[in-house]
């Protein structure tokens, strides 16, 4: 949502953007997107490329509509050509006489040679190619041997996450949370990827002095043999009362209540491009955090939070050390504010892309 809506919606607001065309399924402008579209005031200029309903997107009326609608999109006049991802669409859009930008929002860090010549193929195809950091940059590198043309990194509408966007007791009693519980919260894709069993595995060490704890588990894409075998672990060390699963879409307008609800954010991923959108997003809502000293975690984090060697025993001990002291708590909110709200702010990361396409 952060760059497929909010960043549309922010490059409108910079001086040298007068419209942006967006492709777009449905689904997005339901989980949020129709609130940038709203505040855009008609600089966004919306093209449906999909229902995202499976039924109708894989019948044969639809693959007709969809060529038709990806040949009607290139008869546009752009000035620039922004592509998060590459489909069909893409394939159209990379043969039109306009400035192109690929910007990679996947993380490097498992890259065979197969990925390495795709990549390498779309480097050649596009006037600039982007990554999310400079760690996935080293890594592009050293993987596949070429040398990404610029880093920008993921930024966050901090109009809609901040820490005065719900007050702590109000989002807990939004969510149903007694308000003398301490909330840990962990909000990612349920994937092996993501190593929630870190979290999982420390918790009994931080029940063992904490008795208020709860693990508030926030997730949405599931792999369902992970989602077992997470089950399997929370059941076998007996940690069932201290742990909630959450696992709805939630509006990217009411996610804050989440954030703000939250004593501690806590991301295990061992891969990312840019430490992880949710990560900044529970940063820049003034949420003490802790990240995997690992991937582009440490490069995300900065000096906005505390970072653990992925370990469950290293991670229960930062953990108690943030819930038990409220100074360090408090400072600990204080800097992932300031970390977003001084470098990686959406409007900012704007500002930086129109640099980018001003100069092709």
């Amino acid at each position: 949502m952060h760059y497929n809506y909010a960043l549309p919606y922010y490059l409108t607001r910079t001086e040298n953007v007068k419209e942006v065309y967006l492709l777009s399924g449905m689904f997005p402008i339901l989980m949020g997107g129709s609130y940038y579209l709203i505040r855009s005031r008609g600089k966004i200029k919306l093209k449906i490329s999909k229902s995202d309903v499976n039924l109708i997107d894989s019948r044969k009326f639809y693959k007709f509509f969809e060529k038709t609608f990806i040949k009607r999109s290139a008869l546009e006049n752009y000035d620039v050509i922004h592509l998060n991802s590459h489909n069909e669409t893409t394939t159209v859009l990379l043969k039109l006489n306009a400035p192109k930008i690929f910007v990679l929002h996947g993380s490097p860090d498992y890259m065979d040679k197969t990925n390495c010549r795709f990549l390498e193929d779309l480097f050649s195809k596009v006037d600039a190619f982007v990554v999310v950091s400079a760690y996935a940059a080293n890594k592009l590198h050293e993987l596949c041997g070429f040398k990404p043309d610029a880093v920008l990194h993921h930024g966050v509408d901090i109009e809609v996450f901040n820490p005065t966007s719900y007050s702590r007791n109000i989002a807990k009693k939004m969510l149903g949370i007694p308000a003398d519980k301490k909330v840990i919260l962990w909000n990612a894709r349920m994937s092996p990827k993501k190593r929630l069993e870190t979290l999982i595995n420390a918790l009994p060490h931080v029940v063992k002095e904490l008795k208020n704890i709860l693990l508030l588990v926030k997730t949405r894409t599931i792999d369902k043999s992970y989602e077992n075998k997470i089950l399997k672990l929370v059941d076998k060390l007996k940690i069932n009362k201290h742990v909630v699963f959450d696992t709805g879409w939630t509006s990217l307008i009411r996610v804050p209540v989440y954030y703000r609800a939250t004593d501690v954010y806590v991301n295990t991923s061992t891969t990312e491009a840019f430490g992880s959108l949710t990560m900044l997003e529970a940063m820049a809502c003034g949420t003490p955090t802790i990240a995997n000293n690992a991937s582009s975690n440490p490069e995300a984090l900065g000096n906005g939070g505390l970072l653990y060697d992925n370990d469950p025993h290293d991670l229960a001990e930062k953990l108690l050390r943030v819930l038990t002291d409220n100074k360090l708590a408090n400072l600990l909110s204080y800097k992932a504010y300031k970390r977003v709200s001084r470098e990686l702010t959406l409007y900012q990361v704007a500002k930086k892309y129109v640099k980018l396409y001003s100069s092709l």
